[in-house]
């Protein structure tokens, strides 16, 4: 899963950037609002799932980030959003979530309870929208056709398995969870077994092996799968 935290004490940051790394999540940390919105802005084809926001900041309020992400077009943000804030009202926390956050946590917190409220908001949001054709790395994704288009040749996959290989794809080079490649593949929660995962990944490699063989699929045991990417020359 991929997290933006936006913080600027210094210690307090780098410590929580480590803590979400060592959970596994890749995370960015932004130190103010003008850096927040450049890293958003910068990784709009990859998302962030979730953004750890807090509220006072220098230069640009959280809560002015908040409504800048959820209104203006040319950032169009819709992943989550979690404020973490020593401003404990009631007052604040209804502000706050009227901004268009989606959650609210107050300081000081429990590593747990951040981890928890992640997943929590991230279960509940889908990976934003990308244009229904997409290149990078020379491959292109055609959503309209669940197809793959590499050096003149087309690749047709099943349903599943194009958001399966979509996801890895757009995310390559970061661990997925299950639970998590669960949740954006299977969101109707059918057929989610981790021998329905594993089958699906099976055949997605078989497919792939002679179409694009610099791209890897690995099972990281225990935990879930990434997509590594080699050299296309």
């Amino acid at each position: 899963m991929k997290l933006l935290l936006v913080e600027d004490d210094a210690k307090l940051g780098a410590v929580i950037q480590k803590l979400l790394n060592i959970e596994g999540f890749q995370a960015d940390w932004a130190q103010d609002g003008k850096e927040a919105l450049e890293f958003v802005r910068d990784n709009r084809l990859n998302a962030y799932d979730v953004i750890i926001l807090d509220w006072m900041l220098p230069e640009i309020s959280g809560i002015e980030i908040c409504k800048i992400l959820r209104d203006d077009s040319k950032y169009n943000y819709q992943g989550g959003i979690i404020f973490v804030t020593a401003k404990d009202s009631t007052e604040d926390c209804i502000a706050g979530l009227n901004a268009g956050a989606d959650d609210y946590i107050v300081k000081p917190f429990q590593t747990g309870e951040l981890i928890a409220r992640v997943n929590a908001v991230s279960r509940r949001k889908t990976k934003p929208f990308i244009d229904d054709v997409y290149t990078k790395e020379a491959v292109t994704l055609d959503n309209t056709q669940n197809s793959i288009f590499y050096q003149d040749k087309k690749l047709s996959l099943s349903r599943k398995e194009f958001d399966l290989f979509r996801l890895l794809f757009i995310n390559h080079g970061q661990v997925l969870p299950r639970a998590t490649i669960f949740d954006k593949v299977w969101p109707d929660k059918l057929d989610t077994g981790p021998a329905s995962l594993d089958s699906h990944i099976y055949m997605l490699r078989k497919k792939l092996k002679n179409f694009v063989p610099f791209i890897n699929i690995k099972l990281i045991k225990n935990i879930g799968y990434t997509m590594e990417i080699g050299s296309n020359d």
